[in-house]
């Protein structure tokens, strides 16, 4: 079975269940709606972090390769 960040099914059914206890299930919808919202974000800022990050080891990779072609 496919785990979600590191979370098996029965683990989640669990924190399913005990969510819905504590918060009822008028405030779980919420709290779920805004904790969906808070992942995409952190998709979205780490997916533009990476997308920079690659942009400027590349642009490093090619000052290397300069530099290894002005020596010789």
């Amino acid at each position: 079975m496919d785990k979600i960040l590191g979370i098996g099914m029965n683990e989640l059914l669990i924190i399913f269940v005990l969510a819905t206890i504590v918060l009822g299930p008028e405030r779980l919808v919420r709290v779920a709606r805004e904790a969906g919202k808070l992942i995409r974000n952190l998709k979205s800022y780490t997916s533009s972090f990476y997308d920079e990050l690659k942009s400027e080891l590349d642009v490093l990779d090619d000052i290397k390769k300069v530099k290894d072609d002005l020596k010789k």
